[in-house]
């Protein structure tokens, strides 16, 4: 079975990328195997959050001109409806994720996406896109998950046009709830790699060769402390 898009591949894969495909290999270990377990159910489990957290991006979203965009490790596709509801407009959606599970779950959302939108099954160190061929990235959710955040916004950067733009929403460590948060996970949780400070994101950004535009510090509950970064590639 094939995971289709709603158009043909575009010039801005890199040759010999296709349509994402069902992965017939066994869940591997690590995040890959947790999200492959997750995914039938992890929109309803994480429904607050994912509406929640997903809404501190709308003033950054709303109304833009977005260009191609990549929604990386885009899991179940929550992002893409919702530019839709505020009124963004995309040349084309891409979302890319390292689990086909979840990937499975952001179908009928990409089906149903008013713009061009396709899936590609890949991890955010080595993304199937070429060179300069997306304004706009966004990543939510997924920088505590990345083995080598270097290499991942390197690759972001990469494939970012000059003056492209980058929103990052992840969980931070700032508050004394997330520091215990992260404590907890780090013990108790295999696949997570850590939880950021907002002065260790702005840095691991500024090393990769972004300029930090602006940074928010936003409690969606009580426990949950998280940061929106916007950077532009230098």
């Amino acid at each position: 079975m094939n995971l289709r898009d709603r158009d043909e591949p575009s010039s801005i894969e890199r040759p010999g990328v296709s349509t994402v495909r069902e992965d017939r290999r066994p869940p591997a270990g690590g995040v890959r195997g947790e999200y492959a377990r997750l995914a039938a159910e992890y929109d309803r489990r994480w429904a607050t959050y994912n509406h929640r957290s997903v809404e501190l991006l709308r003033p950054y979203l709303a109304g833009r001109d977005l260009g191609t965009t990549l929604d990386l490790g885009c899991g179940t596709g929550n992002l893409l409806p919702r530019l839709a509801e505020w009124g963004a407009r995309a040349d084309r959606y891409v979302g890319a994720d390292l689990s086909p599970e979840m990937l499975l779950g952001a179908s009928a959302r990409v089906s149903a996406s008013p713009f061009p939108a396709a899936l590609l099954a890949a991890s955010s160190a080595a993304i199937p896109l070429r060179d300069g061929s997306v304004c706009t990235v966004v990543s939510a959710s997924t920088l505590h998950d990345w083995d080598h955040p270097e290499g991942a916004l390197a690759e972001a950067r990469r494939v970012l046009r000059p003056g492209g733009r980058l929103l990052l929403l992840d969980w931070v460590r700032d508050r004394v709830t997330m520091r215990a948060l992260n404590l907890a996970l780090r013990i108790t949780r295999n696949p997570l790699h850590r939880m950021y400070s907002g002065d260790e994101v702005a840095a691991l950004l500024g090393t990769a060769g972004f300029q930090v535009v602006s940074a928010e510090r936003r409690a969606i509950t009580w426990m949950w402390g998280l940061l929106v970064i916007e950077a532009v590639r230098d």
